[in-house]
């Protein structure tokens, strides 16, 4: 590795991760408030019990994380600055795995992780994602700095980073078992035992600490049916490729090209097994390193998709980051050992991607998470006592209720009794309530008799002004349908429907209100509704 430290790679790698890093402060300039699952966990932060806590998606550790933040006095604007200090954790980890393994660069974790705007997004924002790629990098790098002198103080290193890894994501723990297998493999073929039975005991202590999660499982099991909608291979392979398609659609050929390529160096070297056995125990060999990166980064997409496919929750770009950042750290780990010309395209390569990426992300960092916090700021001179406020669909509520300041009474379509945090179960409930919007529309109707106005904020694409003669979407019999089971959509796409017809009868003025001055795009891109005036009668109902 001495000619990479003589030449100019590493002045340009310094100069490219100064590049990332700079991207992580541009979008922290554009990141605006927090978006509906931010203010989840920020919601569940606060609270003062583990038990409380750990109703979320993810495990404990996030969750304190913030709590002890907040409890310095800092204020909630200064969250966006630990989504920094994280996303900036990311680049130094990659590079010091990369360094104290091989003492060379991490290229490719660079070129293809750490500029890619997924991760600088969504590993930078108010959640556990950024925070689990952190860990499970240092995951891997503990398992090979492990193998290259096996002992207790360094399994003790391994066995922390594990535990610290699946208590801020669920699927990391697949993960770290994958890292373990791999290191274990190594261990098993220079037939070091006691070092298979240190690593073994590493992931052991990891997987214990999730047992106090268990009762929590089997009580989302339940809970969360609206949500197990099932893992569809399009929205699947959609989420994927949006995450391993960048910057460029033909990216993701070329990460299946080093997947194939890593597997078969791996082959190879599972098959060189006298090189392998015959390592020295302070030195991890060629062989060795590239068979412990193979294996993990097998098992790790073997057992992340079956994972995948037992929750049965729609998948999204920002699910397979962890992923990502297990196999781009195995990778930095094993292209020294390309030949000299394959080398030299790696080069060629980075600099390219560089290129393409810098600008693309930069593009793609003018965002906001939400609006909504736009909305209320904007509804907030004109609201008045006895104005009714309708958001739709719930979740949207979450957001809404953190940033409403006025006391204006509002609900979801459907109402729920906590606007806190998801609440699943509460939206389970009400799919089973044929008459599940009654109450919203008595309180639509209440508010425009006394001259009051009705505002909608909605989600884009889901509410609009009904067509004259047109009739109001038929009441669905309750959940589960034969059709769409447990899913929620269809039942909101009627309860908008009815809600928006019995405004277009009974209202004088029903109009969208211009956007706010802010460009998109936006996770959570809502448009607001005016309604206002009594026509005195109603010309339709909602058909049952």
């Amino acid at each position: 590795m001495i000619f990479l430290r003589k030449s100019p790679v590493w002045l340009v790698t310094l100069l490219v991760a100064a590049l990332a890093a700079g991207l992580h402060f541009y979008f922290l300039s554009h990141a605006g408030g927090f978006w509906r699952d931010e203010v989840n966990l920020l919601n569940l932060s606060s609270r003062s019990s583990f038990g409380e806590m750990q109703k979320d998606s993810f495990p404990l550790l996030m969750p304190l994380l913030i709590h002890g933040w907040l409890d310095l006095g800092w204020g909630e604007a200064s969250l966006r600055w630990l989504g920094l200090a994280i996303g900036l954790g990311i680049l130094a980890a990659l590079g010091l795995a990369s360094w104290k393994i091989n003492r060379a660069p991490p290229l490719l974790g660079l070129a293809l992780f750490g500029l890619n705007s997924t991760l600088i997004i969504f590993g930078d924002s108010l959640r556990a994602y950024g925070l689990g790629c952190l860990f499970i990098v240092l995951v891997v790098f503990c398992g090979a700095y492990f193998l290259q002198r096996p002992c207790w103080s360094r399994v003790v290193w391994l066995a922390v980073t594990s535990v610290l890894s699946v208590q801020t994501l669920y699927h990391n723990a697949i993960l770290v078992g994958a890292v373990c297998v791999g290191t274990m493999l190594v261990c098993a073929g220079r037939r070091n035992w006691p070092a298979v039975v240190q690593v073994f005991s590493a992931g052991a202590v990891a997987a214990l600490s999730l047992l106090p999660y268990v009762p929590n499982f089997i009580v989302t099991q339940a809970d969360s049916a609206t949500l197990r909608t099932g893992l569809k291979l399009p929205r699947l392979l959609a989420g994927f490729t949006d995450l391993f398609g960048f910057p460029a659609a033909q990216y993701t050929w070329i990460w299946a090209a080093l997947g194939i390529g890593l597997l078969a160096h791996g082959w190879l070297a599972l098959r060189r097994r006298h090189a392998v056995a015959g390592a020295t125990a302070g030195e991890i060999s060629r062989n060795e390193l590239v068979l412990f990166a193979a294996a993990t980064v097998t098992a790790s997409f073997v057992g992340f998709f079956i994972f995948l496919w037992l929750a049965a929750f729609p998948s999204q770009a920002w699910y397979f980051l962890p992923l990502m950042a297990v196999t781009v750290t195995c990778l930095d780990f094993t292209w020294p050992f390309w030949n000299h010309r394959l080398r030299l395209a790696l080069m060629a390569f980075f600099f390219a991607s560089t290129v393409l990426a810098v600008p693309a992300t930069t593009r793609l960092l003018a965002y906001r998470f939400t609006n909504v916090d736009l909305w209320t700021q904007h509804m907030k001179p004109y609201v008045a006592p006895g104005d009714y406020v309708v958001v739709v669909p719930w979740f949207c509520g979450i957001t809404f209720g953190h940033y409403l300041e006025n006391r204006v009474a509002w609900d979801t379509l459907p109402p729920l009794a906590d606007h806190a945090t998801h609440r699943f179960d509460l939206v389970k409930a009400q799919l089973q309530n044929t008459n599940a919007i009654l109450p919203v529309l008595q309180k639509i109707s209440t508010a425009l008799q006394s001259g009051n106005r009705v505002w909608i904020l909605s989600l884009k694409g889901w509410m609009d002004v009904p067509e004259p003669g047109t009739t109001a979407a038929a009441t669905l019999p309750p959940a589960p349908s034969p059709r769409w089971g447990w899913s929620e959509v269809p039942y909101t796409t009627v309860w908008v429907s009815q809600v928006a017809h019995l405004i277009g009868e009974q209202s004088t003025q029903f109009a969208r209100v211009q956007n706010p001055a802010v460009a998109g795009p936006f996770i959570e891109d809502t448009e607001l509704f005016l309604a206002a005036g009594w026509r005195g009668e109603v010309k339709s109902a909602p058909a049952k």
